[in-house]
């Protein structure tokens, strides 16, 4: 869920959050037998690479890990439950026994109301990990990740992304540990081929799909989603236009933070915003190319082996860059003009794009994922949780 902090309702769920964390220090303090082997699973949806690890999990029993995910959004909690989901409530009494019983918590993003409660839990024996949700091309420091500091170990996507963690964002080297992404499994792995992932997310079976994917404002008040001065119906018109003379059409994919935009006026134009539809590996799955600014999802989107084209605007960091201008691996255009041609060139002559592409293409690839992305990451992380736990029982400090 996300916080809107504007919001009184808002800040009653983050209340009774906390409520329950502290009731289940309670009842952890007070219980006697050993905690049962539950992982906790918390982040703003069940997606990426919470979703990833607890369908490992699901789909090893014999592990005895039960993974159970919890969410301050009601109406969500319910919608997981009726597909099988294993969820929780966080402002219920059943979080307070979840917490109670649970050996560990992973995060994709943040504890929430739990933050301030971290150090005791961990005291009492609960393990925090971390996942994040992203490879940036954002710039972070140590302030950004001052309740991820105090966590066990976070689980980061390749030896580069440790670096940065490392020698950018102010953690031990012991803490950091290189597994892979879980959710890249799926795409170097798919389950889903791409028809079948167009099915799922309602969009259209033939013709190509273009995968529209701006950032959201970030640091930069005031910044358009869509660039080059255009407003939203020059720049996505323009899109559609190409899309339409190649019998294709474009996937306007909004971040979390971002509002909704209109596109009833294009019939080849489908909105699956990130908000209504988390699930971006199979939107990345189902379409054949790639328009970006400076949105993660580009390192998620590079696995496939297909076209990326980047908008060359000025980025909305205030801290800079994490991964820089250089780890742009596809076409760099700068104007509408340069956008609806190279958008052409990909649709019309793909070869054309690769022999221009292609080497620096692989190369970023293996910079940025080493061998880490190889359809293992899921299984390597699981089996870094069950060493941890098994070397720190009874609340001792991090292992090897």
């Amino acid at each position: 869920m996300k916080v809107n902090k504007s919001s009184v309702s808002h800040w009653m769920l983050l209340l009774g959050f906390f409520l329950q964390g502290l009731l289940g220090l309670a009842r952890r303090k007070l219980r006697r037998d050993t905690p049962k082997q539950t992982i906790v699973f918390y982040g703003h949806k069940l997606n990426g690479n919470l979703l990833a690890l607890y369908d490992y999990l699901q789909g090893n029993h014999a592990l005895g890990l039960r993974p159970v995910f919890l969410t301050m959004d009601a109406t969500y909690h319910r919608e997981l439950q009726a597909t099988g989901v294993s969820s929780e409530w966080a402002p219920s009494t059943a979080c307070s026994k979840l917490l109670a019983d649970a050996v560990a918590v992973v995060t994709s993003h943040g504890l929430h109301s739990l933050g301030p409660l971290c150090g005791t839990y961990q005291a009492l024996g609960l393990r925090f990990f971390d996942v994040w949700h992203g490879i940036p091309y954002k710039g972070f420091d140590a302030d950004d990740f001052h309740l991820q500091h105090k966590y066990d170990e976070i689980w980061v996507a390749s030896e580069l992304n440790r670096e940065l963690y490392v020698q950018k964002f102010g953690f031990t080297p012991e803490q950091v540990v290189a597994t892979g992404y879980a959710r890249t499994d799926r795409l170097v792995r798919p389950g889903q081929d791409s028809l079948e992932c167009r099915a799922s997310l309602g969009l259209p079976v033939e013709g190509k799909l273009i995968l529209f994917a701006p950032t959201w404002k970030q640091d930069s008040s005031g910044r358009s989603l869509f660039p080059f001065g255009c407003d939203e119906h020059e720049f996505i018109g323009a899109m559609a236009a190409v899309a339409a003379m190649h019998g294709g059409g474009i996937v306007l994919r909004t971040h979390l933070n971002s509002e909704g935009v209109d596109v009833a006026g294009y019939p080849n134009v489908h909105a699956l915003p990130a908000s209504r539809y988390p699930d971006a590996e199979a939107a990345l799955l189902a379409c054949d190319a790639l328009v970006c600014d400076w949105s993660s999802i580009a390192f998620d989107f590079l696995l496939l082996d297909r076209p990326a084209i980047f908008l060359d605007v000025e980025p909305p960091f205030r801290k800079g860059f994490s991964l820089g201008p250089e780890y742009r691996y596809g076409a760099v255009v700068d104007s509408l003009e340069t956008m609806t041609a190279a958008l052409d060139q990909v649709l019309a002559h793909p070869d054309t794009y690769w022999q221009a592409n292609a080497a620096r293409h692989h190369g970023i690839k293996q910079t940025v994922y080493g061998g880490l992305a190889d359809g293992k990451a899921s299984e390597r992380c699981v089996k870094r949780l069950t060493r941890f736990l098994a070397a720190n029982q009874g609340g001792g400090q991090s292992g090897s």
